[in-house]
């Protein structure tokens, strides 16, 4: 991974910028119109040091291809989304690393949709992707 740690205000800002470079996602996230929270649970004795609450939230701001924004959240529960996707700091990384597919975390149970219309989502398997491979540019 690059200078920018996964999770960090940083990264997440650097992701949010990642997918508007990314024209694939444009396209194919068409429809998509609600803000999304990635929730980061079960992590290191390392990152519990700079986040206690165990519980880390990054919210973008999603709407038809583009992000609007991005919010990191050192404690989740502070943030809110209609649509909440949770896993573990492993589960994300290995996301992250391209050795999990989103869609087959979802359907594995590593990746919980916690709020939200789970028929929602899997209408937009491309843009989970499309996600990954911009927040993959954002952690070189």
């Amino acid at each position: 991974m690059g200078n920018v740690e996964f999770p960090s205000k940083e990264w997440a800002e650097i992701f949010c910028k990642k997918i508007n470079e990314n024209n694939n996602y444009k396209n194919v996230a068409k429809g998509w119109k609600w803000p999304l929270m990635f929730k980061v649970t079960g992590l290191s004795d390392e990152l519990l040091k700079k986040f206690p609450s165990g519980n880390i939230g990054i919210k973008l701001d999603l709407f038809e291809g583009q992000c609007k924004g991005a919010e990191f959240y050192e404690d989740s529960t502070k943030g809110n989304a209609d649509f909440i996707l949770t896993a573990s700091f492993d589960s994300w990384m290995k996301i992250l690393t391209g050795e999990l597919n989103p869609v087959t975390a979802i359907l594995q149970g590593k990746l919980k949709l916690e709020k939200g219309s789970m028929a929602t989502v899997m209408r937009f398997p491309s843009a989970a992707v499309e996600l990954v491979k911009s927040a993959q540019e954002a952690s070189k």
